[in-house]
């Protein structure tokens, strides 16, 4: 049984969790947890997208317990920075959608968590930010990239150098998030987004997301014979018939039958 996190379904999403009240700090030991479980529902069929959230209503999480870098031990450290890489690239690796619904304080990892996402739902009152070199330290799982690719330099620079948090507004309007919704109302928005994945072919998804996400690297020539290699790849799939196949009866595709064809 999971000690650092609570998993439910509703529909074809599941909800993970985070809950290490008050702050929904991330150890070692729930960094773990958080990676078998996102591994364990990469391998589940019959869930299509994650949402991921805190629990309480104060913070999403606060990021790494610091007390963990008290001992001044660098392996110590190293457990945890490796603990999270593992735990982020699980989230990267989901097939599906990932939704974090901020419904606080995202710091530090935590923050770092929501931005491996592919959309951040954030309630009126959170704060958003990167503050670890208050305490002599820097992002260490990805934040200085992931941060910078979403907001630009100017702002990831004002935000880690500068220790700036930034309100559920301002981060809209810098692009660090999607959507701004009422408190009490993150994960519920945040599931809405993630159901309407369940009406898309898992196959499409998935090729995509994969092309969108490779877009930054890739000339325009480079992509679209990217793009046009996954579409052939896709045709005559079992999805692509089905789904052909539905739109043209005027009913919904059933791509659970079609999924291992």
């Amino acid at each position: 049984m999971a000690r650092y996190l609570t998993l439910e379904r509703l529909g074809k999403s599941a909800i993970v969790t985070l809950s290490n009240l008050p702050a929904n700090l991330l150890t070692t030991d729930g960094l773990n947890e958080l990676a078998s479980t996102l591994q364990a529902l990469n391998a589940d069929d019959g869930v299509r997208s994650v949402v991921i959230t805190g629990a309480g209503d104060t913070f999403f999480s606060a990021g790494a317990d610091l007390k963990q870098f008290a001992s001044e031990n660098k392996a110590e450290a190293d457990v945890l920075l490796q603990a999270f890489a593992n735990a982020l690239q699980a989230i990267r690796n989901y097939r599906g959608v990932t939704v974090a619904a901020v419904n606080g304080f995202a710091l530090g990892g935590g923050l770092e968590c929501a931005l491996v996402c592919d959309y951040i739902i954030a309630e009126r009152g959170a704060k958003l930010g990167l503050p670890e070199a208050k305490v002599g330290l820097i992002p260490a799982a990805g934040g200085t990239k992931t941060l910078a690719d979403k907001v630009g330099v100017s702002w990831a620079k004002r935000i880690i150098l500068g220790g700036e948090q930034v309100s559920a507004e301002q981060a809209l309007q810098i692009g660090l998030i999607e959507e701004v919704v009422d408190q009490g109302f993150a994960k519920i928005v945040a599931v809405s987004l993630a159901n309407k994945v369940a009406s898309q072919a898992p196959s499409s998804v998935a090729a995509a997301r994969k092309l969108i996400e490779d877009s930054p690297n890739l000339t325009l020539d480079e992509h679209l014979k990217r793009e046009r290699a996954a579409t052939l790849s896709l045709i005559g799939g079992g999805e692509q018939v089905e789904g052909v196949a539905a739109f043209l009866a005027k009913r919904a595709p059933s791509w659970m039958q079609n999924d291992d064809d």
